[in-house]
């Protein structure tokens, strides 16, 4: 019975999660590879160029996990107890998202079998330190945050009051844990003068990265609202989207006014018209990630539309990531040394990608984490006419 039981499920799976654990399955083994015969021979990293795409991506999933703080200071902390329906997939994009971190950083270490060490036997004169600490803290902060996800339908149900009793105050250290490494990660550049580029280098990169790791936040879960209601059939309701999106043109436009502001004060304003790939970078990452989704998201039309909200987002994402790589990667000067992903760098990160995503999907179909949003008529029960916006009925 149990076995029909399964075989039934495995049938009924969608066959995108199939494609999923294959793509996950072939990067775990290359991960594997990796950490039974070092750096060398599977990434194109050198002491010129230390760093290379795994970082970057590192930093651009912390800033697109930074939904899981925002929301969660929004609702915990200035309740905002419309958007508390949100809360669920935010927090399971977010634990993902570091857990994803983690993954790559543990891959990208010399030697990965003392990655302890960091605990054990501290350097308090390095900067990656309190990002270290931070990010392991905040990411067992997250496990507890979705706990309850996991424990409703189970036997240690029991064990929720316990947990919802002590879920605020954690929520507070884990907005303050977020807070200070998301900053963080732009302190560690702040002492690399002589490596980044005088576009992207800035003692206001802490501040910089903070910023646009709230607007990263918030368009993830404007993305993740209207993916859900794709997929899964649910979503937040569109006032809630609305309500959510109104935040974007005012941190966007503050981070603008930083960046220009900063140029001006260090009387760097002839960077931006000198031309060549720095240039281009630095207005494209500004024109598609914050200009263009400022004069979007102003608009009321826009922030009532799942489809004209998800393509804002997305801008706003790719403008942060672009941001993160630009800093990392493409800004770097690496004393006229060249670096290109090795492909297993690139067939690794590929499979961490797709385990996330396998995953979140496997949870997200077996556990109510979307019990508290706004539940979608299936498109055989729609109108006749189907809304503009995603070929699903109308909502409130």
């Amino acid at each position: 019975m149990i076995l029909r039981r399964v075989i039934a499920e495995l049938r009924a799976m969608p066959k995108f999660i199939y494609v999923l654990a294959a793509i996950a399955a072939f990067g775990i083994g290359v991960g594997l590879y990796r950490m039974a015969v070092g750096l060398g021979p599977t990434t194109n990293l050198t002491d010129e160029s230390p760093w290379g795409i795994w970082i970057s991506f590192d930093l651009a999933t912390v800033a697109l996990s930074g939904g899981a703080f925002t929301l969660a200071a929004l609702v915990y902390v200035f309740q905002f107890d419309s958007l508390h329906a949100a809360v669920r997939p935010t927090v399971l994009a977010g634990l993902l998202g570091y857990s994803s971190v983690l993954v790559i950083l543990l891959f990208d270490l010399g030697r990965w079998d003392r990655f302890y060490n960091v605990f054990l036997h501290p350097n308090f004169s390095s900067a990656l330190l309190e990002v270290s600490w931070c990010i392991a803290a905040y990411s067992t902060i997250l496990i507890y945050e979705f706990s309850p996800v996991l424990l409703q339908n189970s036997r240690l149900k029991w064990l929720l009051p316990t947990i919802k009793k002590y879920l605020i105050p954690l929520v507070i250290v884990g907005v303050t844990l977020s807070t200070m490494h998301q900053s963080s990660l732009g302190t560690l550049f702040v002492i690399m003068s002589p490596r980044v580029h005088p576009l992207w280098y800035s003692m206001l990169l802490p501040v910089f990265f903070l910023v646009s790791s709230l607007a990263a936040g918030i368009s993830m879960v404007l993305a993740g609202a209207t993916v859900s209601y794709w997929l899964f059939g649910r979503s937040l309701k569109i006032k809630t989207l609305s309500q959510l999106s109104w935040f974007l043109p005012w941190i966007l436009g503050f981070y603008l006014v930083l960046k220009f502001g900063e140029l001006i004060i260090a009387n760097e304003l002839d960077l931006l018209t000198e031309g060549g790939r720095y240039t281009a970078l630095f207005w494209t990452e500004l024109i598609i990630g914050a200009a263009i989704p400022i004069m979007l998201f102003a608009m009321k039309q826009v922030r009532t539309s799942r489809a004209a909200s998800l393509f804002g987002a997305s801008l706003v994402l790719g403008g942060v990531i672009l941001n993160r790589f630009d800093v990392t990667w493409f800004g770097m000067k690496a004393s006229g040394a060249s670096y290109t992903p090795h492909w297993m760098e690139v067939a690794l990160l590929v499979g961490v990608l797709s385990g996330v995503v396998l995953v979140y999907s496997l949870i997200a179909r077996y556990f109510p984490v979307y019990e508290e949003t706004y539940a979608v008529e299936r498109a055989a029960k729609a109108a006749p006419a189907p809304a503009l916006d995603g070929a699903r009925p109308a909502e409130a």
